[in-house]
């Protein structure tokens, strides 16, 4: 098995990545076109750990991040972008291998987002 490539999501973490992007967006819904201080200050008051995130970075016009939210043998990673008003969010699964931000995705795609 190749470690850098996606690694499927069981259930369990389909659903858990349901239920943070929906309070990440929530939280980064209060401050529109938010910089990376503020986006890293958001996912502290979620509870997110700075060892667990890589970023908030300026990309491409807004600001990404990375979440690892890979616990007791889990493979649950998030990405995330925010865009002016916009906040995207994309589930995926990585070996422990790696990190997040290694893996190499085979489809993107949307799990949540707010226009």
């Amino acid at each position: 098995m190749n470690p850098r490539a996606e690694v499927a999501l069981s259930g369990v973490e389909k659903c858990a990545a349901r239920a943070r992007t929906r309070r990440i967006t929530d939280a980064l819904g209060k401050t529109p076109d938010p910089t990376p201080d503020q986006v890293e200050e958001a996912l502290r008051g979620l509870g997110h750990l700075d060892e667990r995130v890589d970023g908030p970075r300026r990309s491409a016009g807004g600001v990404g991040f990375t979440l690892d939210l890979r616990i007791m043998g889990g493979h649950l990673c998030l990405d995330g972008t925010v865009t002016g008003a916009r906040t995207a969010v994309l589930p995926y699964g990585a070996s422990s291998r790696v990190t997040c931000r290694e893996v190499r995705r085979s489809a993107p795609g949307v799990t949540s987002s707010r226009a």
